[in-house]
């Protein structure tokens, strides 16, 4: 169970930019602001809803998704206990990461080659 958003909560990122963390803040404000750590100028902020409708690609009020999205965003949700699939470029690019990580991966030659054959008929059916 999560916690209300009343205070201001500050997190240091594990990644890095330019050598330097990312402190990410969580404001009461219901707001999200992110800078390197160390610095003073160069802070972000983004209003969490506008975020998250940002991410989903969703337009603010009628739930609809999207066809196109700026860069590569994962997601599934729900509406009226209805799966909405993701756009159709986005179950693309995904199966072909997956394709590029069965390729470099350590499998049996047997077992990679069947897999790949799977991946490369789910692609074949989106075209």
């Amino acid at each position: 169970m999560a916690t209300g958003l009343n205070k201001d909560v500050i997190r240091e990122s594990t990644v890095t930019h330019d050598e330097r963390l990312i402190n990410v803040t969580l404001g009461s404000d219901q707001t999200i602001k992110m800078k390197l750590k160390g610095m003073k100028s160069g802070e972000v902020e983004m209003n969490i809803k506008d975020l998250y409708l940002q991410l989903c690609g969703c337009e603010e009020g009628d739930g609809s998704t999207e066809e196109e999205t700026s860069g590569p965003v994962s997601y599934s949700r729900k509406e009226s206990s209805r799966y909405v699939q993701p756009p159709k470029h986005m179950v693309k690019t995904m199966l072909n990461d997956l394709r590029s990580q069965n390729a470099i991966s350590l499998l049996d030659t047997e077992t990679m080659c069947k897999f790949d054959s799977i991946v490369s008929a789910l692609l074949k059916s989106y075209e």
